[in-house]
């Protein structure tokens, strides 16, 4: 007699067995895991400083937050070049003094960009002030931006938004090993 029908089902069952311990060992000992982020967004667009014009994007996470101040010349000529850009940040309830970063230039093919981490802690409006400097020319924007969470989820988080998921895959695999059974 053939044996292979009888096997299955048990090798069915241990592969089962270590995924469902696998899977249970991820959750609890897994670290805080980062949900997807959008992408920054902008807070000014296109205000003229200097010989450029200028745009600030962010993503403020509570925590680290990020922004990009991104340079396109207005006119095509030579650009100038851009000695300092510092983002300031500071609650807009006053509760804290405003803190500067110094942003650092990253490469670009046209114009250029400029990235600063900034530190805000906890979620609220923020006043942002960017002042930029020039060779002969300088300028200051602002705006407000609201701090909020950045979408980390811990274990049991993960847990809870993967049960739909480990639901599913158990009734697919109770559905194959009653199918085999029938057979």
């Amino acid at each position: 007699m053939n044996k292979f029908p009888d096997i299955i089902p048990n090798r069915l069952h241990k592969t089962a067995r270590s995924i469902l311990v696998f899977a249970l060992c991820l959750s609890v000992f897994a670290p805080v895991i980062q949900a997807h982020e959008g992408p920054p967004f902008p807070i000014i667009v296109d205000a003229e400083v200097g010989p450029y014009l200028v745009s600030v994007w962010t993503d403020p996470d509570i925590g680290i937050g990020t922004f990009f101040v991104v340079f396109e010349p207005v006119s095509d000529d030579h650009s100038p070049e851009i000695n300092s850009v510092q983002v300031a940040v500071q609650p807009t309830s006053g509760r804290l003094d405003e803190v500067l970063y110094a942003a650092e230039s990253q490469r670009v093919r046209n114009g250029a960009r400029y990235y600063a981490e900034v530190e805000f802690d906890q979620g609220e409006m923020w006043q942002v002030r960017v002042t930029i400097e020039g060779e002969d020319w300088e300028g200051e924007l602002n705006s407000e931006v609201e701090a909020t969470p950045d979408g980390t989820i811990g274990p049991i988080g993960l847990l809870v938004y993967a049960l739909p998921f480990v639901g599913i895959g158990i009734l697919w695999f109770r559905a194959i090993v009653i199918r085999r059974r029938e057979e």
